[in-house]
């Protein structure tokens, strides 16, 4: 009996099985979905198709998946603000991304992304949700996402596409002065109807800062509209099934009840009013409601990483969002909560770039079969590569992190320079006295709660130390820029420490709340591996500032060596609870049959004992019985 048989019929039965527990809270929603997706021929993977059919295959696969009951309910559920919406769209998106990656890219700017600036930028009156999100529900029309421009990537503050009121027509005129102004890489450009554009307001000749419009682009027929040129990007490294292109607007025309007002308006006779007067809390206001997006990139990139990671176990076995859906549903102001916005930043940076290693770990571990495009994983890299500077340059992201920490830190530490300095003085001293050998050894290393408190430790020396170093250069007359500048490579490790706390703390709660004593047993396991490596890669870091003795690096090096090998005779079990959909998976060499590469075909490793219960892979026998033994 395969793993994956196995645990299908727990699922179907509603039994608790590490499938269900891995897929968490909305894991019906999630094995609805596979079972549409395995049972569609529209869902075979294909490589072979130039870029058109690709292009319309996607949109074929979009429209399919969100005509579905199940994505029907979600957007319901968004249109009434019910509690839950956000964690269901992003589980139908690593769905459909493990499917097709620029599905849920595709399926992501056409309806989540306009459609998420129409329901958290348009009016509290509901207005803008019955002219624009209901008919995108029913699938009327497809939207795109207009915000980045040729020369404004990250600087969206000072996009240069221009919107001024017309008062006579009534209308606002979108205008590209410049070059750089184009809108660039906008998804569904060549195939989408409106998009949610991000220009300068323009009242008389004074600029009210980014605000965003609903323009029309083409009509029904693919007929663009007078003042809108669209140029396409064409071949990418990846995701080639999305339509990118450039957008550029010659005195195009918006009526003016397509100004998404949630924060601002303009009236008939071009009068501007806003609720929030300043022009920079007003753009943080408006980046504040699209936080979402940073967290379903996230999930994308998990996504890519399960579908990866099961076709290289698989291959080497055989031969070789509670908080934020919380705040929506209460409607907290997402401006005032800052550490979100920065969670969401620094978890989409994180997730992304380890998505790109571990995509490169599997290709290597897969040998020449991992090259191949049947067996996905190359494909997986070129789609996911575009994801650390997507929504958000990663190095950018990891900076935002990092400034609300400060903000955090300053806070307690008041507004004068001197006394500052004092703070972070005492504070460098207490930890001084916190490394010595005595408070180390009061936790083994090796530990679950002594990994937590090694991060906490480095987590809180850096954040004062690059304090301090600000504080300094600051007080010794240097520009605030440069000095944030100089200390940017500080800035983006104590980012990436800060996340790797809260990953391993949550990994550390999920585990403690399994309720099967065996997967509790076997996630522990990867729970302790993922904090030994986090820890053993910057052990350097724990000797230099004497944290850690040669010993204790020693015992982690013994600990990640032994996990290694005690992890991987499980690895199987665990990539199969992914219940990622065999049409998902594709590949020949993880035992799905293909007909375009029939010698690259290997059976299906995996079985289960005679009760039920999953048996442990004999590693050293696999290794004995296969000529890749070194790949394993």
């Amino acid at each position: 009996v395969h793993y994956r048989s196995k645990m299908a019929t727990d699922v179907q039965n509603g039994k608790m099985s590490p499938s269900r527990y891995i897929d968490g809270e909305f894991w019906e929603l999630k094995d609805r979905l596979r079972r549409e997706i395995e049972n569609n021929e529209l869902f075979i993977q294909r490589f072979d198709l130039p870029m058109d059919e690709l292009r319309d295959l996607t949109l074929k696969r979009a429209k399919f998946i969100l005509s579905l009951p199940q994505v029907q309910q979600q957007f319901a559920d968004q249109l009434a603000n019910k509690k839950g919406f956000i964690s269901s769209s992003l589980a139908i998106g690593e769905v459909v991304s493990c499917a097709d990656m620029a599905l849920g890219v595709k399926m992501g700017v056409m309806a989540f992304l306009f459609g998420g600036a129409v329901m958290n930028l348009g009016s509290k009156s509901k207005q803008h949700v019955e002219k624009w999100f209901q008919p995108l529900k029913d699938l009327q029309f497809t939207g795109m996402f207009a915000m980045s421009e040729k020369g404004h990537g990250s600087n969206v503050r000072n996009i240069l596409t221009e919107a001024r009121y017309d008062r006579k027509s009534q209308e606002f005129v979108i205008t590209t002065p410049c070059e750089d102004a184009q809108k660039m890489y906008i998804g569904n450009a060549l195939q989408g109807n409106y998009a949610a554009v991000f220009a300068q307001l323009i009242i008389g000749q004074k600029s009210k800062g980014p605000h965003c419009f609903i323009v029309p682009i083409r009509d029904s027929e693919g007929n663009l509209y007078p003042g809108v040129s669209v140029t396409d990007m064409g071949l990418k490294e990846g995701l080639n099934g999305v339509d990118n292109g450039i957008l550029h607007f010659t005195e195009a025309r918006t009526p003016r009840e397509n100004l998404l007002n949630r924060f601002a308006d303009v009236s008939a006779k071009g009068v501007y009013t806003t609720s929030i007067a300043s022009n920079n809390a007003r753009f943080n206001a408006m980046l504040a409601a699209l936080v979402a997006t940073r967290l379903a990139l996230s999930n994308q990139a998990t996504a890519s990483m399960k579908v990866a990671l099961e076709i290289a176990i698989r291959y080497a076995f055989k031969y070789a969002a509670d908080i934020l859906d919380d705040d929506f549903f209460h409607e907290r102001n997402l401006v005032d909560n800052r550490s979100i916005q920065a969670l969401a930043s620094g978890l989409k940076a994180y997730a992304t770039w380890e998505n790109l290693q571990c995509l490169q770990t599997c290709r290597e571990c897969c040998g020449g079969m991992g090259y191949m495009s049947e067996n996905r994983i190359a494909g997986l890299k070129q789609d996911c590569d575009v994801f650390v500077t997507f929504e958000g340059d990663n190095t950018v992201l990891y900076q935002q992190v990092v400034k609300e920490l400060l903000a955090e830190f300053g806070q307690k530490l008041g507004g004068y320079r001197v006394l500052q300095t004092f703070s972070v003085l005492q504070q460098e001293t207490a930890e001084y006295i916190r490394t010595s050998m005595f408070a180390v050894s009061t936790e083994p290393v090796t530990s679950a709660s002594g990994m937590m408190k090694a991060l906490s430790f480095r987590e809180g020396r850096m954040l004062r130390k690059l304090a301090g170093r600000m504080i300094k250069k600051v007080g010794n007359g240097e520009e605030a820029f440069q000095a944030w500048n100089s200390c940017l490579d500080h800035a983006q490790a104590l980012a990436k420490c800060h996340i790797q706390r809260v990953c391993l703390e949550q990994f550390v709660a999920v585990v403690e709340k399994c309720p099967s004593t065996y997967e509790r047993d076997i996630l522990d396991k990867f729970c302790l591996l993922y904090g030994t490596h986090a820890l053993y890669s910057d052990r350097a870091w724990y000797l230099e500032h004497g944290y850690y003795t040669p010993a204790n690096t020693k015992e982690l090096r013994q600990q990640l060596l032994s996990l290694c090998a005690e992890t991987c005779k499980h690895a199987l079990y665990i990539v199969e609870a992914f219940y990622t959909p065999r049409v998902s998976i594709h590949a020949p060499i993880a035992g799905v049959p293909s007909n375009k590469a029939p010698w690259a075909h290997y059976p299906e490793p995996g079985t289960a004992n005679t009760d039920g219960s999953p048996a442990a892979i004999d590693v050293d026998a696999v290794r004995k019985n296969t000529p890749l033994q070194s790949k394993l």
